[in-house]
């Protein structure tokens, strides 16, 4: 491809535009011109001719162009992994605009783990209520949502208040207690989580029971632990609201010292005067007050 200067002074400061950067990376996801058109919304001479004029101001050619496909360059593959961050900064961007101009009837965002979010599924009905006319959306995961920038509304999360922020205000709701069950008293074998014991106090909990006792199967998610479980496979490490509900499980270990954990219920400061968040927020927190005895073991 000829390149309309190689003037080192004129590509040391040629910029390319950010429409055209975003117009590449949407190349590079779709795999093809046209699927980049589609997806943006543009003709496909319109997304060609943008591909060019950036190959033209960086002055490298970003694509090898086969018959039917495209593929980047040595070159092209260096320009993606410098302008990846800009395309998450601008999604980043786009949320957090959203966030602090939402839609009054947009779904109420609820992340939490797999263990919570499990407890909530059970009393969901009574949550809906609250909510109503909104929805509530749940996002069970261990990752933390950033709130800030708007990929939930409110965070369970367990034992550790959020640092390093004075936008986000936490309330401790209660407290979830864990404990390891199984179907007999003295059980052979174990359900392990998979990561490495070093990484979590459960972890290190589970692979210290498990001393002299085979590990029959590593499960991560808890619900499919606790079927196991319940389908007598081993030993599991669960949550006490749900093993003490389960007349098949018995309670080998008792919840205490760092098995009990604390539940702090956070929000950007800005949830505030969203009265369908804050409805929300007060249903929870009255939700995990009215069942302290059974999510704390008693």
């Amino acid at each position: 491809m000829a390149h309309p200067s190689h003037d080192p002074f004129h590509l040391a400061f040629s910029e390319p535009s950010w429409d055209d950067l975003r117009i590449f990376l949407a190349v590079v996801a779709h795999g093809s011109m046209n699927g980049a058109a589609k997806a943006l919304g543009q003709s496909q001479p319109t997304v060609a001719r943008r591909i060019r004029a950036l190959e033209e101001t960086l002055g490298i050619d970003l694509f090898q162009r086969g018959p039917n496909n495209l593929e980047l360059t040595g070159a092209g593959r260096a320009i993606l992994e410098a302008a990846s961050p800009m395309g998450e900064a601008a999604s980043i961007v786009a949320r957090t605009a959203s966030a602090h101009r939402p839609d009054p009837d947009a779904p109420v965002r609820v992340t939490a783990t797999s263990s919570v979010a499990l407890f909530l599924s059970l009393h969901s009905a009574e949550l809906h209520k609250a909510a109503e006319p909104v929805e509530i959306a749940y996002i069970p995961t261990r990752r933390k949502l950033d709130l800030a920038s708007g990929e939930a509304d409110i965070a369970l999360r367990m034992r550790v208040l959020p640092e390093g922020t004075d936008e986000l205000v936490a309330r401790k709701v209660g407290q979830i207690a864990f404990a390891i069950y199984a179907t007999s008293e003295d059980p052979a074998s174990v359900i392990a989580p998979p990561e490495d014991p070093t990484l979590s106090r459960q972890a290190a909990y589970v692979a210290e029971f498990a001393q002299g006792r085979t590990i029959a199967a590593r499960i991560g998610d808890m619900p499919i632990r606790y079927q196991a479980a319940k389908a007598g496979l081993g030993a599991a490490f669960l949550p006490c609201w749900l093993g003490d509900s389960d007349p098949d499980l018995k309670q080998v270990v008792m919840p205490e010292g760092d098995l009990i954990e604390d539940v702090f219920l956070v929000m950007h400061r800005r949830s505030r005067n969203r009265p369908n968040v804050m409805r929300v927020a007060n249903a929870l927190a009255a939700l995990f007050k009215r069942s302290q005895k059974a999510l704390a073991g008693g």
